[in-house]
Parts: structure tokens; C-alpha cells; sequence
């Protein structure tokens, strides 16, 4: 029998598939202009002044091909972790941060991963099972690319948040990861509560810039995400559940940029929470304000309700003050019927004749609402 993901991937290839032209042409990365970038990463500047260095300042350590044990033992041996201040080569294990933990990245400070993708838990920085644990200037380069072996999957995030709690990143510039830039979510039924994701560039993940799967309290605000393309779904941001035991409450995104993604700058699939019977059903809260999508084939993607179940998700989807240019469709959606209410308000689609069909379709969708300014 077909597994839960293969079954979804399949239905989300099909529907990528459906929404793009059938004369697409092969995603072409484009630069992102350096006034836009400064924007939205912008250094913290935790004072250091007084934190012990904790890494050799021979040449010997620094000339190293995998830093991974040393790097693993400083953070689990302290709380305060300040790292080296040049490029550290972090293999296929990645590192692990526990509770109580602050990551704090200098000036030179990059993470280079040099191992490869080989399933599930191949993330860079993996944050399982934690709380209160602070990511701060965070510089991160992926395995996109890596020639050491085949790499499989979807998977091997920049950053990984799984059934954690209270955990901060914080101007995060992370690129080319073979799966998403940002994971928050649980692959056993639970979830992520109170994680903050705020300021920071995502450019060329594989997967998607962020994903968000099973969470509680989440904020991601004034981040940058681009040139995402690679693997189904292809998405900015996706709010999407891996299956039925997930949660959704209170996900709040604000100040968002997505910039020439390759299927959507923000998609929400809610197709996991379809149900037969009505005492299964799953309650949402989604706002999004103040996003800017420019030249994603989508602005907004909304999947809801595709197998036509009696009992879908309720609750509510609030889109605000958006601003959609050079999309293909600035929103995109399947109009099978759905239980969730979703409200936009303070939209901008520059494209006149786009911006006459978003309206007019709006006001045919059942428990969708344009509302006047």
C-alpha cells in the first residue's frame, strides 16, 4: 500500500503540474537586488564581550575537513556557544542543540555542510525534542550540490525544529539546501510551540524556503525568501500538515518577501485534515500581512478540500495588506467546497486585468471573503 507522503507528493506534483503552463520553461535562479537583501538581514549584535572562547586558534583546527565531533562536543558541554569565526565543515550527522542553548554565529561564522542527503534526518542544525534554544546570525550553506555521493529525498533542512518549544532564530542567512530552508513541525504526531523566525535571507532551497507543518505559536516575520525551486512543493512558505495528528494554531506570518519561487511565495495545503467523520476535524488560525510576492508563478496557493470529504478543516485564513506582481495567477486555488473561512483584505495585484479576476472570482467562492477598505 502507498505511504501518507507518497500519496501527497503525488497529489501536490499534480497539482504544481496543473498550475504551471504547459510551455514552462526550466527555473533560471535571478539575482536578488542587494537593496532588497539588506532590507531583510540584518546583523543582531549579542554582546560577546565576555563569553569564553571554547575553540582551538591554531591553524590546525581551522585547516580541518570535518569539524562535526569537535563542534558536537563544545554545545553539548555549554550554553552559551560562540563560534569560530570562519568556515567550520559540518558532515552528514549534523549538529545537535539541546535544550537551553544559545548558537551565536561572529561576524565569519558559516556553517558549510559536506555530507549528503539520505533520508528523513539528514537536517544541518537539528533542534529535535528541545527547548529554549536561541539561533542568532546564523550562516548556513547546504548540501545542494554535494559531489560525495547520491543524495535521496526531500529532506536535510538548514535549520530543523522538530516537538520543540520556545526557540529562537534570529537573522538567519541560510542557501542551497537539498531540502527546506527552515523545518517546523513533529514526524511523530506532535508538535512545535512558541518558535520565532525573524529577519533573515532563504535563497535556493530545494524544497521549500520554510515549511510549517505541526505547530503551535508561530511567528515568522520580516524574512526574505527566493529562488526556490528543486522539489514538489517549491514554495517560499508552505503550511502544509505531513498527516491527520498535526496541528495548525496560531500561525502568524508577517513581512514576508517571496522573490521569483518557483511554484508560490506562501502555500497553504490543508488536505492532510480531510476527514469522514465530523468529531475528526481540525481547527486552523493562519494570518498573513503584509506580504510581498514579486515574480513567483503564484503569490498566494491555497489547496483545500481536494478529496471532496463531508469534514474538512475549520477555522480561519486571514490574508492582509498583499501585494502580488509579475505572477502568472497572483492567487491560485481548487474550488472544491471547504469549511475553512478565508478573508482577504488590503490586496494589490498591479496587473489590472489580473486584479479584476482575483475580485470576480473571489465573490464566487463559498466561505471566501474580499473585504472593503
Amino acid at each position: 500500500m502507498m505511504n501518507k507522503r507518497a500519496q501527497k507528493l503525488i497529489f501536490f506534483t499534480g497539482l504544481i503540474l496543473f498550475s504551471l503552463p504547459i510551455n514552462a520553461q526550466v527555473f533560471a535562479v535571478k539575482n536578488v537586488p542587494a537593496s532588497l537583501v539588506g532590507k531583510y538581514l540584518k546583523k543582531s549584535d549579542p554582546n560577546i564581550s565576555n563569553t569564553k572562547n571554547l575553540f582551538p586558534a591554531d591553524k590546525k583546527f581551522r585547516n580541518l575537513k570535518d569539524h562535526t565531533a569537535f563542534i558536537q562536543k563544545i554545545i553539548d558541554a555549554n550554553r552559551v556557544i560562540v563560534l569560530p569565526d570562519f568556515k567550520i565543515l559540518i558532515n552528514s550527522k549534523g549538529l545537535k542543540i539541546g535544550s537551553d542553548k544559545k548558537i551565536i554565529f561572529r561576524n565569519n561564522s558559516v556553517i558549510q555542510s559536506v555530507g549528503f542527503a539520505d533520508g528523513r534526518f539528514s537536517d544541518v542544525l537539528k533542534i529535535y525534542n528541545a527547548q529554549n534554544v536561541e539561533i542568532i546570525n546564523a550562516v548556513i550553506t547546504g548540501n545542494r550540490y554535494s559531489k560525495t555521493k547520491t543524495q535521496t529525498g526531500q529532506w536535510s533542512a538548514g535549520i530543523c525544529v522538530l516537538n520543540s518549544k520556545n526557540v529562537k532564530i534570529i537573522n538567519s542567512k541560510i542557501s542551497d539546501t537539498f531540502g527546506d530552508g527552515i523545518f517546523i513541525g513533529s514526524e511523530d504526531g506532535g508538535f512545535s510551540e512558541n518558535v520565532v523566525v525573524e529577519s533573515g535571507w532563504i535563497n535556493k532551497a530545494r524544497r521549500n524556503g520554510i515549511s510549517v507543518t505541526s505547530a503551535k505559536n508561530v511567528v515568522l516575520k520580516n524574512i526574505l525568501i527566493s529562488n526556490t525551486y528543486g522539489h514538489d512543493p517549491q514554495c517560499g512558505v508552505d503550511i502544509e500538515p505531513s498527516w491527520e495528528k498535526d496541528v495548525l494554531n496560531n500561525i502568524s506570518l508577517k513581512n514576508i518577501y517571496t522573490f521569483h519561487n518557483q511554484v508560490s511565495g506562501i502555500a497553504i495545503n490543508l488536505n492532510e485534515f480531510n476527514r469522514q467523520q465530523a468529531s475528526d476535524y481540525k481547527t486552523v488560525d493562519i494570518l498573513i500581512e503584509n506580504h510581498t510576492d514579486e515574480g513567483s508563478k503564484h503569490g498566494l496557493l491555497t489547496s483545500l478540500n481536494t478529496d471532496g470529504l463531508p469534514h474538512d478543516a475549520h477555522g480561519t485564513i486571514r490574508i492582509k495588506n498583499a501585494k502580488w506582481q509579475e505572477n502568472q495567477t497572483p492567487y491560485w486555488f481548487t474550488t472544491n467546497k471547504h469549511s475553512i473561512h478565508i478573508e482577504f483584505s488590503g490586496i494589490l495585484i498591479e496587473d489590472s486585468k489580473q486584479k479584476n479576476d482575483f475580485e470576480n472570482k473571489i465573490k464566487s467562492l463559498q466561505n471566501v471573503k474580499l473585504i472593503s477598505e
